[in-house]
């Protein structure tokens, strides 16, 4: 029988969501590279090889290496588990040590250089690469809370389906669906949350990004706390709701 991932309630996704934006955004300017966007790292590991800057071809070598074995750490931990707290307990754990590292190694402003980079760059990537193993899915729908290149996919898809059928429905002349038992409130179709539930997705992304931008000015690494408070909150959460077989939460 193959065993299926976690499937966590709406809210602690978007949580999620912000803690990622919140990570990528502070990687980003403390290390001048993505820790979840991988493929924004592919494109930066080319032009540092066409810009023969090895340095910086290394960073993203180590970014997408360790985000690859922190997804198969991810994946290895939430097995067989119905909930998502284990794979967000080593990551949470995985955060705090990269505080640590910047704690005895880093500068205390602006961008980290080696040997503190390297360590950095692969913490904060495994990171990110647990959490995108061990969460996705909410529901019936398929979601990733590290990145945000397939959200806007979904969305734009799933909003112009639905469009798509409500013009059809229209011109045939048929009523749209009710909600049983009424006649006259309009059921929300499954394309309508997921949008919803997108949309969401990429607002927290970009918020959580604001948030961590406007950390890291103030507190540098420090910044790396709040998403590790997420994280703790979410797996409180996950670990005091009992699970619903096939609901989505």
């Amino acid at each position: 029988m193959k065993l299926q991932p976690a499937a966590p309630r709406k809210r602690l996704v978007l949580l999620l969501a912000g803690a990622a934006g919140c990570l990528d955004a502070v990687g980003y300017l403390m290390l001048g590279l993505f820790t979840a966007n991988m493929t924004g790292n592919t494109i930066l590991l080319g032009l540092s090889v066409g810009r023969e800057a090895w340095t910086d071809a290394v960073h993203n070598v180590v970014a997408i290496a360790a985000f690859v074995c922190g997804a198969g750490a991810g994946t290895a931990a939430t097995r067989g588990a119905g909930r998502i707290a284990r794979g967000l307990g080593f990551e949470a754990a995985v955060l705090a040590a990269a505080v640590g590292v910047w704690a005895l190694f880093g500068a205390p402003r602006g961008r980290i250089a080696e040997p503190a980079a390297y360590w950095l760059i692969a913490l904060l990537s495994a990171a990110m690469g647990m959490q995108s193993a061990t969460v996705r899915r909410v529901g019936e729908h398929r979601v990733a809370t590290t990145y945000v290149t397939g959200t806007l996919t979904t969305l734009a898809t799933d909003t112009a389906s639905d469009l798509l059928d409500r013009w059809m429905t229209r011109g045939a002349g048929r009523p749209a669906a009710s909600a049983p038992g009424t006649g006259s409130v309009p059921r929300q179709t499954g394309a309508e949350r997921g949008t919803a539930l997108m949309t969401g997705l990429w607002a927290v992304y970009l918020l959580g990004a604001l948030v961590g931008g406007f950390a890291e000015q103030r507190w540098a690494m420090w910044a790396v706390v709040a998403p590790v408070v997420v994280l703790v909150t979410v797996i409180a959460s996950d670990l005091a709701h009992r699970p619903k077989e096939g609901a989505a939460r």
